[in-house]
């Protein structure tokens, strides 16, 4: 098959991307790993150095419609009315796609979360408006779909698309490896906002350093406060970053939101236990408790110091997070995909 995927951006050195960005890029790249199928990505980003299918970058010198929130809700989705995916056999879509009408081909539509759980988790009156308002246009994408998709149930159950494929995880660049040789939790998210690295970096020096004082906390966020014993590691490659998860004792997950949970299973998959607060990502993928800690904010401090004191409870759940991540492949993956790309090409 020769299948066109488009999203606005791509992962990007030097940016923190977001959960889909890294997902579609991932997507693509076990599409053509796994397949004889021709895959190009359209995207407003560049390409990705390890990219392995073919790219081609949208509208390069409006970069605007990329920084102005407005233009990337509004003007971009008519503008992909005027791009031609010629040639292709299938459209796969990822977003911003609620105003494109003129569709010449089948489509496949990905839901990757709820914009609705986006506007109920969201910390500030901006981002919720903007969220709101994003909803109902999701619900336009998934009735102009040929054949729609929802990661999670959570997602499928809102949008009522009766179709779930998970994502999957990289087993080689996540897998176990050496921890590091003093207690330590790892943090990947933002400080503000339902990734709540800042109620981390509160929980850690107040309630973990006094009962565990040579522990170091590493955040992986967009910002950090100063503290001789939080390491700030903004932006990190991937082997970096895959090095860190890895060497952590505790992956801890504070976000109310997530439509999947990928460093959840990146957690796993590198022989890691993980504390999550309660959201419908973390849940799914730790099979509500059983695989990891699901804990509220009044416990949450307590169960990071029980793992990093307790081995014994932690290897048991290092062992079972790393068999609870191989029946998430991204081979597995983009055999579903594939599927829906012969269902979709079939009604159309």
């Amino acid at each position: 098959m020769r299948v066109a995927l488009w999203h606005t951006t791509l992962p990007e050195p030097g940016r923190k991307p977001g959960g889909v960005d890294v997902g579609v890029h991932n997507i693509a790249n076990a599409l053509a790993e796994t397949g004889d199928d021709k895959i190009t990505v359209f995207s407003l980003s560049p390409r990705p150095a390890d990219a392995a299918y073919q790219h081609k970058q949208l509208f390069a010198d409006a970069q605007w419609l990329r920084q102005n929130k407005l233009a990337t809700l509004f003007i971009l989705p008519l503008l992909l009315n005027f791009v031609r995916f010629k040639g292709f056999d299938v459209l796969h879509l990822h977003g911003e796609d609620w105003f494109y009408l003129r569709r010449t081909l089948p489509t496949v539509r990905t839901l990757h979360g709820s914009a609705l759980r986006e506007a109920r988790s969201a910390t500030s009156l901006r981002r919720k408006l903007s969220q709101y308002v994003v909803y109902p246009l999701e619900h336009c994408s998934v009735k102009l779909a040929t054949v729609p998709l929802a990661v999670g149930t959570d997602a499928a159950r809102i949008y009522r698309v009766k179709d779930v494929v998970d994502a999957g995880v990289d087993h080689r660049l996540f897998y176990p490896g050496s921890k590091a040789p003093f207690p330590c939790i790892l943090f990947v998210g933002t400080w503000k906002g339902r990734k709540r690295g800042k109620f981390l970096f509160e929980t850690f020096t107040r309630y973990v350093l006094p009962k565990v004082p040579n522990a170091k906390l590493y955040m992986v966020s967009d910002f950090c406060l100063d503290h001789p014993r939080v390491i700030d590691a903004t932006y990190p490659s991937d082997e970096v970053l895959a090095k860190l998860f890895r060497e952590a004792w505790v992956c801890a997950i504070p976000s109310i939101y997530e439509g999947f949970g990928l460093p959840v299973l990146e957690a796993l998959a590198s022989g890691t236990a993980v504390v999550s607060s309660p959201n419908g990502g973390a849940s799914h993928i730790l099979a509500g408790g059983t695989y990891g800690i699901i804990a509220d904010d009044a416990s949450f401090g307590e169960h990071l110091v029980e793992l990093l004191r307790d081995s014994h409870k932690r290897k048991a759940l290092e062992r079972a997070g790393k068999a609870r991540s191989e029946e998430f492949t991204w081979a597995a993956v983009a055999a579903r995909y594939r599927e829906a790309y012969a269902r979709a090409i079939s009604k159309g």
